[in-house]
């Protein structure tokens, strides 16, 4: 399979969504997929990379806990995702919505990964306990992201019975994120910070909801306190806290960042681990700390899900107590034969939670979630609040019509709109038509290809074709833009099936409309690729229609200029040429239109290529 993963963050190894998408890419490839990766970075063999974005206050925060954001860009995203299977979305930000979107005009299969915890926003602005804002970011979580999915991959069973408990109606897809197999019991020479000392460790981002806090509190509590030597493996914001809160301990918690390989040494070095975070969707950290072997003492707390990992109850604290988890170090520092026991039966508990097998159950999610594709298509995106009122309902258009009504009202609007719209377009693009004679040749009906370029090409072509009055294939997500959806319905716009399915019926009636001297726009590119220069590959669906009516197809190039003299005062952008070129005729077989439309994309691509040198662009 062609498998692309969207991240917004890939190459830093310090949260644990970064490293389980770096660890899924490097076992998919082992078993012989491809797998290419969208997230902030430089290029790399099956990388496209995009910018940080930049958001006020919340990216200098995200910042401090090892995370950043990424700036879509449509072009890297359609290049990665030309020829692929599936797209894995792992987080719900822009990067990942915008994603979707193109996944869906592209026609392929989708799937999300729920691996932020709402408790780990709402920990970092002191409302964690907070019962409704934890409910209200689930729901705008589901709202603006997940309610576009059928398949959701949960990490644990805990998250999946928190998704269903605010109502996430997808299949929910419960794989563990995996250990990899370099976790195994290592035992190294002690280093000379440690000798004599019991070595507690967690390793974790430093922020609220982690508790690296109470742990030093339990410390402070313990009889055996003049022993015991903290360490904190991670970054985060409560560092400097952190150091201030530690100073009063006989030895002083010590804070590291570790690559993997210095991250093995430190569990071999390592007496015992705890876990105290509050809230934890799987507890990666601490599962690769027990699959080296080490005995953990876990948080109860009920928002975390690392807890199922522990054997017994005396690897269990009571959540936010200190004096629970005081009584714990102190039982296992006083039994260390008991703990040399416990921590082949962790390594073992570790050895089923590998994440070679992981990936295989993850393999079985994406061929389901391709089949259903198949079957039932892509998720209708609902209308609610605002956009409810703002974008048209599409939901029982029944595609082209040849309605006298409707034929009236879209060439009306479309003759009083096209002058003032194509005032605009001049002015503001310098839009300029050449090749209107050809025109003529067209007595009746016929599908205009035009590639897409620009977010008002929809308005340019009518114009061009003026007084033809035109309807439009259009992507459904066209008209889900609030307000403008209203503009592009008025404009002709027919919506294309949500489902395979459909197409047949769709087709028909379209047919019926060219017959009786309708003119069709087709942007046979399929998506928006602002200002490109290149005329990329024609789906085949125009072609299909024209030779079905037995209809010309008239193709227009819309090409790029530089600004010159006043155009300057006005913006920064290239400004746009339209071409009409001469009408091509369908052959007399239907079968032969996939010939039909390499002609064509011959035909425009040669007009392209001579303007962009004419140009210099």
């Amino acid at each position: 399979m062609r498998i692309v993963l969207v991240i917004d963050q890939f190459d830093d190894s310090n949260n644990g969504t970064t490293i389980t998408a770096q660890r899924y890419a490097a076992s998919l490839r082992q078993r012989g997929h491809e797998v290419r990766v969208v997230a902030v970075g430089a290029p790399k063999k099956d990388k496209y990379p995009v910018r940080k974005r930049y958001i006020p206050i919340v990216s200098r925060v995200a910042k401090w806990q090892g995370m950043c954001f990424a700036q879509p860009d449509d072009a890297v995203l359609q290049d990665a995702f030309e020829g692929a299977d599936i797209v894995h979305f792992f987080v719900p930000f822009k990067l990942c919505r915008r994603g979707e979107e193109i996944a869906r005009q592209m026609h392929i299969p989708t799937i999300a990964a729920f691996h932020m915890q709402p408790e780990n926003v709402s920990y970092n602005i002191g409302l964690g306990r907070s019962g409704w804002v934890n409910k209200c970011l689930y729901r705008y979580l589901y709202r603006h992201f997940y309610n576009r999915f059928e398949h959701i991959h949960c990490p644990s069973q805990f998250i999946a019975d928190q998704l269903a408990a605010h109502h996430y109606d997808a299949q929910l897809h419960v794989i563990s994120n995996g250990v990899a197999d370099v976790f195994r019991p290592t035992p190294v020479p002690r280093p000379a910070w440690a000798q004599d000392k019991f070595v507690i460790l967690m390793v974790g981002r430093l922020s609220p909801e982690k508790r690296q806090d109470l742990i030093i509190k339990a410390v402070k509590k313990s009889k055996y306190r003049d022993r015991i030597q903290l360490v904190f493996a991670g970054k985060g914001p409560k560092r400097r806290w952190y150091t201030c809160l530690g100073r009063s301990l006989p030895h002083p918690p010590r804070f590291v960042f570790c690559t993997q390989q210095e991250l093995l040494a430190l569990f071999g070095t390592t007496d015992l681990y705890i876990h105290a975070s509050d809230a934890e969707i799987e507890g990666i950290s601490c599962m690769e700390a027990f699959a080296s072997g080490l005995v953990p003492v876990i948080s109860d707390a009920p928002m975390s899900a690392t807890h199922q990992y522990a054997l017994d109850e005396r690897s269990l604290f009571r959540a936010g107590s200190a004096d629970s988890l005081a009584e714990k170090i102190d039982y296992w520092i006083e039994h260390p034969q008991q703990r040399a026991q416990m921590g082949p039966q962790y390594a073992a508990l570790g050895d089923t939670l590998r994440v070679s097998a992981c990936v295989q159950r993850a393999e079985a999610m994406y061929q389901q979630a391709i089949a259903d594709f198949r079957d039932h298509g892509y998720r209708p995106r609902p209308r609610r609040g605002l956009r409810r009122l703002l974008t048209p309902n599409i939901a029982q258009h029944k595609g082209f019509t040849h309605s006298a009504t409707r034929h009236f009202g879209v060439g009306l609007f479309q003759k009083i709109i096209s002058p003032l719209v194509g005032l605009w377009n001049y002015l503001f693009y310098g839009f300029h038509i050449h090749g209107r004679q050809y025109l003529r040749d067209v007595p009746a009906g016929a599908v205009v290809i035009c590639n897409h370029v620009h977010p008002m090409d929809c308005t340019m072509v009518p114009y061009a074709v003026f007084p033809h009055t035109v309807s439009f294939m259009a992507m459904r997500d066209n008209f889900r833009i609030p307000l403008i959806g209203y503009l592009i319905r008025a404009l002709g716009a027919v919506p294309l099936p949500e489902h395979p399915s459909g197409m047949p019926a769709y087709f028909r009636t379209a047919k019926a409309c060219l017959e009786k001297g309708e003119w069709i726009v087709c942007f046979a590119e399929g998506i928006l690729y602002p200002y490109c220069t290149r005329l990329r590959a024609f789906h085949p669906g125009g072609f299909l229609m024209a030779s079905m009516a037995q209809v010309p197809v008239v193709p227009i190039a819309i090409t790029f200029r530089p600004r010159r003299g006043l155009f300057r005062l006005l913006g920064r952008k290239p400004l746009m040429e339209l071409h009409i070129l001469p009408p091509s005729h369908p052959p007399q077989q239907r079968r032969g239109y996939m010939q039909w439309k390499e002609e064509v994309h011959a035909q425009m691509a040669q007009c392209i290529e001579r303007e962009n040198r004419r140009h210099g662009c």
